[in-house]
C-alpha cells in the first residue's frame, strides 16, 4: 500500500472569520491547520488595496486567550509580517517603509511573546518573497516559509526542496476535495476568507468549507491522507518516515 498522502491546511491574514467560522469546523472534524497572522494590532486587515474592511485578530486579552487554547488543540500559529506590506509597491497608502528585517524578526518576537512558544514558520505578504525578505526571514532564525501558488504544490521526500520558498495551492470554491490527495506527497493549501467578501479575501461560502472538511476528513479517517500543521508537514518531509 503506497503512504498516505500528507495535506496542511493554511490560512493567511488572521481574519477573524477564520477563527468565528473556520476554527469550529476543523475541530469539529480534529483536523490542525497553521494560521499566518500580522503581528499588529489594528481592528482591520490593512494591505493598501481596495476592499471592504476585513475584521482580523487584534491580539487583545480575549484573542490571546483563544490563539492559546488554538495551540493547546493542536493547531499551530505563524508569522505574516507585522504590516502586510507589498513588496512590489511599499508605500501604496501607507505611511510606512518596508523593512524586511524589521517585518521578519519583529512579527516573530511579538508572537512569541504573546503566546509564550516558537514562533517556527513564516508566510510572505502577497505570496511575494523579493530577496531581502527572504534573507531577513531566514537570519530571524524561522524554519520554513510559505510563499505563493506557483504550480508546484505537491511534495516528496525525493524533492529538493527550499524551506523558505514552498509552494501551495489557493483554494476556492467548488473544490474537487479527492484531487488534493497524492500518496507520498505533502501538499499545502492556502485559505483567505470564510464567508463573504466582507470577511476577506477570495472567500469561501461556510457551506463550501464544510463540505471540503467533511469530505476530508472521511478521506483522513480511511487512512488515505494525514492532515498536519505546516510545521509537522516540513518535519516529516525533513525525517521521512
Amino acid at each position: 500500500m503506497d503512504k498516505p498522502a500528507l495535506i496542511s491546511l493554511t490560512f493567511d491574514d488572521g481574519l477573524r472569520c477564520q477563527l468565528k467560522s473556520g476554527v469550529p469546523i476543523l475541530d469539529k472534524y480534529d483536523l490542525p491547520a497553521t494560521f499566518f497572522l500580522t503581528a499588529n494590532t489594528w481592528p482591520i486587515h490593512k494591505d493598501g488595496c481596495s476592499h471592504p474592511d476585513w475584521p482580523k485578530v487584534e491580539w487583545n486579552e480575549d484573542d490571546v486567550q483563544f490563539l492559546r487554547s488554538m495551540i493547546q488543540r493542536g493547531h499551530e500559529i505563524g508569522s505574516h509580517s507585522v504590516n502586510h506590506k507589498n513588496p512590489d509597491f511599499p508605500n501604496l497608502n501607507f505611511n510606512l517603509n518596508f523593512d524586511p528585517k524589521d517585518e521578519a524578526e519583529k512579527s516573530k518576537r511579538l508572537i512569541e511573546s504573546w503566546l509564550g512558544g516558537e514562533i517556527p514558520s513564516f508566510c510572505y505578504p502577497f505570496c511575494k518573497k523579493p530577496h531581502a525578505l527572504k534573507s531577513a526571514v531566514t537570519a530571524a532564525g524561522y524554519r520554513q516559509a510559505r510563499a505563493g501558488h506557483g504550480g508546484h504544490s505537491y511534495y516528496s521526500a525525493q524533492d529538493s526542496l527550499d524551506w523558505f520558498d514552498v509552494d501551495c495551492r489557493l483554494i476556492s470554491e467548488n473544490e474537487n476535495v479527492d484531487g488534493w490527495m497524492r500518496p507520498g506527497c505533502w501538499h499545502i493549501l492556502m485559505f483567505h476568507g470564510i464567508g463573504t467578501i466582507n470577511d476577506g479575501w477570495r472567500p469561501i461560502s461556510v457551506p463550501e468549507f464544510t463540505r471540503q472538511m467533511t469530505e476530508l476528513a472521511k478521506h483522513r479517517d480511511s487512512g488515505v491522507v494525514e492532515v498536519v500543521t505546516f510545521k509537522e508537514g516540513a518535519d516529516r518531509l525533513r525525517r521521512p518516515k
